[in-house]
């Protein structure tokens, strides 16, 4: 059946569905219009709409207090399917918001006609448009910029004496390639399982744009409405068998002759566009409370933090810096990875060493496999930072201000309620920026308690060095976050780590095998490599063939034994 490859973009104002205000006067009392926040899903209810009401059981008896209906209008249509009045539904917005339409959700049955009317935030009509659906899922395809207010008004059903029944608004569309639509698709996974970095995994996908919405000269294109954080689904179809590639995010964009290329970041991607102002000087907190305030910057709401992980108690400081290195600083701190491989979840977790899969000679190309061998590491040395509060106050600013707000951000932490000013009104104190209001322009002085810092490291070293070799210590720098009794368990978790000297470079057809993931190799001769999958790049148009690096360690196999204690007992296997 072969493969291909299928890209689906959610291609919407991602901030409307948080932003909009549902309002309606035409809503029946079960209807719920607040539901339009979420796609929840209704039952097909059975009514005494004129001959609605199929006798064959696919229709639910409906409650007297439903719970899962967003919007049924309140009066009948006509004989004529119109109304006396008809029903409309208005959405309003705090902030200006652009999408390439509307997408409507309707239940039961789909309306003949409908109208809908876009407005500034101000009232001023921008653009009214009348649609004829045909499908339960419309989409009202409208390039419209910089609207503040959205008017749906329903003109005629599809049959007489019946409900208008809308679920679900997506403010934009969904828009799906698949097959001969995507010409080329490729993504690549990384981990780094020390947590010294965080890498983001990327895709690069080319689709043939055949409405030229991506061509920057075409005015009414849909390129207008792309933003940074568009979401793109990758999947896999691999004879038959569908393999979900991840989500990713929209981070640059080109046209040219009809073919439309995305540059694709995933969630941590996304943590490096944003920044982390809010870091403080913890005492003994929950990692899991800062990770929460971390995501919050970013606006990340799909993530999983392990207990484990989570509990853990860190002290120390975050200063200004992107989400993405403020993720990295807690990791580190408590041993544990963040990747969101094959996912639209970011996972926080301990890193652990079961086998998930064997990759098979019959999957692996000739001359496609490179076994080499790392650098020798005899250490680990991780060096932090020690903050403790100055006795005396020291001077921040000293300078003349604008009138208006300004934003004052610190090169150290500073105790909030020790900072003072001269003039102006301290509007917002935080442990690393302050916003201070002048009503007038004037010289100013601020002054407050600083956090001063010390640096301390600590070091594991193996017992004994391997004859032939030198000393060679890993040095860990920039630590300003920490757990003290935790440290030598890192220190000791990456020495393990670079003690598996085995690397593995090989070219392979790849079934459910990712990046994070502890896999066996099997090789001609019967030996086995059982390796961690580090980094990973995928052609998804061309064949689904992977080419992966790994790290680990040979063992030799007997029929279905491993030497030592580990055994292979066609599941999971811990190493």
């Amino acid at each position: 059946m072969g493969t291909y490859c299928r890209a689906e973009m959610k291609f919407i104002d991602v901030l409307a569905l948080s932003d909009a205000t549902v309002t309606t006067d035409d809503n029946q009392g079960i209807g719920y219009v607040e539901l339009f926040s979420d796609e929840t899903k209704q039952k097909d209810y059975g009514t005494l709409e004129l001959n609605q009401f199929v006798l064959d059981g696919s229709k639910s008896i409906l409650p007297v207090v439903p719970t899962d209906i967003a919007f049924w209008n309140n009066a009948l249509s006509m004989d004529d399917c119109t109304f006396e009045v008809n029903p409309k539904i208005t959405i309003s917005f705090s902030g200006q918001h652009s999408s390439s339409g509307l997408t409507l959700y309707f239940e039961d049955e789909y309306p003949e006609e409908i109208k809908v009317s876009w407005y500034t935030l101000y009232g001023s009509e921008l653009i009214t448009e009348t649609y004829y659906p045909d499908n339960l899922v419309y989409e009202c395809r409208n390039q419209v910029h910089n609207y503040g207010k959205i008017v749906i008004e329903f003109v005629r059903t599809s049959f007489p004496k019946r409900y208008v029944k809308l679920q679900y608004v997506l403010y934009g569309k969904y828009i799906v390639w698949d097959k001969d639509m995507v010409q080329s698709a490729t993504v690549q996974e990384d981990i780094d399982v020390t947590s010294a970095t965080i890498p983001i995994n990327e895709a690069y996908i080319s689709i043939v744009d055949e409405r030229n919405d991506f061509d920057a000269g075409n005015e009414s294109g849909a390129w207008k409405s792309v933003q940074k954080t568009q979401e793109v689904t990758l999947s896999e179809f691999n004879n038959g068998e569908i393999i979900p590639m991840g989500t990713y995010f929209v981070n640059d964009f080109s046209f040219s002759r009809n073919i439309a290329k995305f540059s694709l970041v995933d969630v941590v991607g996304l943590l490096d566009k944003y920044t982390f102002y809010e870091g403080e000087i913890y005492t003994n907190v929950k990692a899991s409370e800062i990770l929460k305030a971390i995501f919050h910057a970013a606006g990340v709401r799909k993530y999983v933090i392990d207990d484990v992980v989570g509990d853990i108690l860190l002290s120390g400081h975050l200063a200004i810096q992107t989400c993405r290195e403020a993720l990295q600083k807690v990791c580190f701190a408590c041993g544990a990875v963040a990747h969101s491989c094959r996912s639209d979840t970011l996972r926080i977790y301990k890193p652990d060493r079961y086998v998930k899969s064997t990759v098979g000679t019959n999957r692996k190309f000739n001359g496609g496999t490179i076994i080499t061998l790392d650098e020798y590491v005899s250490g680990v040395s991780i060096e932090c930072k020690k903050y403790s509060l100055d006795k005396e106050e020291s001077e921040i600013l000293n300078e003349k201000l604008a009138a208006g707000e300004t934003k004052i951000m610190f090169s150290e932490p500073y105790l909030p309620e020790s900072i003072v000013a001269s003039k102006g009104t301290l509007k917002e104190i935080k442990a690393n920026y302050l916003v201070i209001y002048m009503e007038m322009a004037g010289e100013c002085v601020i002054t407050g308690k600083k956090y001063s810092n010390t640096t301390f490291s600590i070091q594991r070293n193996i017992d004994f060095l391997e004859a032939g070799e030198t000393e060679n210590v890993k040095s860990f720098n920039g630590c300003t976050i920490y757990r003290s009794e935790k440290l030598l368990d890192i220190a000791e978790h990456i020495l393990n780590y670079y003690g598996l000297r085995k690397k593995v470079d090989m070219r392979y057809l790849p079934n459910a095998e990712q990046v994070g993931e502890w896999v066996n190799i099997n090789q001609i001769g019967g030996t086995t490599s059982t390796t961690l999958m580090e980094s990973q790049s995928v052609d998804l148009t061309g064949g689904c063939i992977a080419t992966a690096s790994c790290r680990g360690y040979s063992i030799v196999v007997t029929e279905d034994v491993f030497t030592g204690e580990e055994l292979f007992a066609g599941g999971d296997v811990l190493i």
